[in-house]
């Protein structure tokens, strides 16, 4: 009777454990990956280029897994329209608040860096369809259509 009592508190214990933490991992890992992919699209330089900058703006203060970590939410939130499709993984990582706390002049410096990111597709192209009525935003990666105000 002991045992099976052990055995059911262990087995809830790592059922909370699993629901608190595990999910958490294994959205990281899984979405940390695709949103990389999308993120940075000439590969491994860009990333370093990226950290390297966010490095400049905290000072050193923080390490490069943390910084990563604050940039795929933020920019990964302005890329991926939540109302689309979106993989359970990368909804849960993007919803999940970031490990770093920036203070309010690091956001700000962020911002201004990162705001247009990445520059090419940051253009706003009207996109002729019949009517005329949807533009397309490039900034989020078309994943996005918003109505034109009249």
């Amino acid at each position: 009777m002991t045992t099976l009592l052990i055995t059911l508190i262990s087995l809830t214990a790592f059922g909370l454990w699993f629901w608190k933490k595990g999910l958490a991992l294994l959205a990281e890992r899984n979405a940390s990956k695709e949103l990389e992919r999308v993120l940075f699209p000439n590969g491994d330089n860009e990333k370093e280029a990226i950290l390297d900058s966010l490095i400049k703006i905290t000072k050193g203060k923080y390490s490069q897994e943390l910084l990563l970590d604050y940039f795929l939410k933020i920019k990964g939130l302005q890329v991926v329209n939540m109302y689309d499709p979106v993989n359970f993984w990368t909804r849960k990582f993007l919803m999940s608040p970031t490990k770093l706390k920036l203070n309010y002049f690091e956001q700000v410096k962020f911002y201004e860096n990162f705001l247009n990111y990445p520059e090419a597709s940051a253009r706003i192209m009207a996109k002729s369809t019949e009517d005329n009525d949807y533009i397309t935003s490039e900034s989020n990666g078309g994943f996005y259509k918003k109505k034109q105000l009249a």
